[in-house]
This record gives C-alpha cells, sequence and structure tokens, in this order.
C-alpha cells in the first residue's frame, strides 16, 4: 500500500464521512466504498486519482445522491483534481 498525500488523506476522511451516513442509499455507499480502495491500493497515483475521480462524476450525475452527500462528492472531485 502507497503513503497518502495530505489532499489523498482528506478524500478518503470524506469518503469515511459518506460511508458512515445512515442516510445515504446503499448503490451511493458501494460506490463510495470502491473508490476508497481505489485510492488506498497499489500502481501509479496518478491512474488511481483519475478512476476515482471518474467514479465521483458518475456518482454525482446519479439522481439517488442526496445534496448534502452530492456536494461532499464534488468537493472530494475538487480535492483530487488539486493533488
Amino acid at each position: 500500500m502507497s503513503t497518502l498525500s495530505g489532499n489523498m488523506q482528506s478524500c478518503i476522511e470524506l469518503l469515511d464521512e459518506i460511508l458512515d451516513d445512515e442516510s445515504v442509499p446503499k448503490n451511493v455507499k458501494i460506490t463510495c466504498e470502491r473508490t476508497k480502495k481505489i485510492l488506498l491500493g497499489d500502481g501509479d497515483e496518478k491512474v488511481r486519482i483519475d478512476t476515482a475521480i471518474q467514479n465521483l462524476d458518475l456518482l454525482a450525475d446519479n439522481a439517488q445522491v442526496p445534496a448534502y452527500t452530492r456536494m461532499q462528492v464534488w468537493n472530494i472531485v475538487s480535492l483530487l483534481e488539486s493533488s
């Protein structure tokens, strides 16, 4: 497992907040968990970040995502893009 930059660690913490929120639909949590595993995985950091951003972009477009969660997702994407 690779070491995480400050922005990446912040993204993991924000994903954990979404995962701990009981009002978030299960399919959203599944995507967040998958994205977290990608960020924590091995391999080229730029590829992991790009894959995570793609997953989160799809999630933000999902109509089942609560508005507050969508804002959190956009915040995570912003942090990842600045990594």
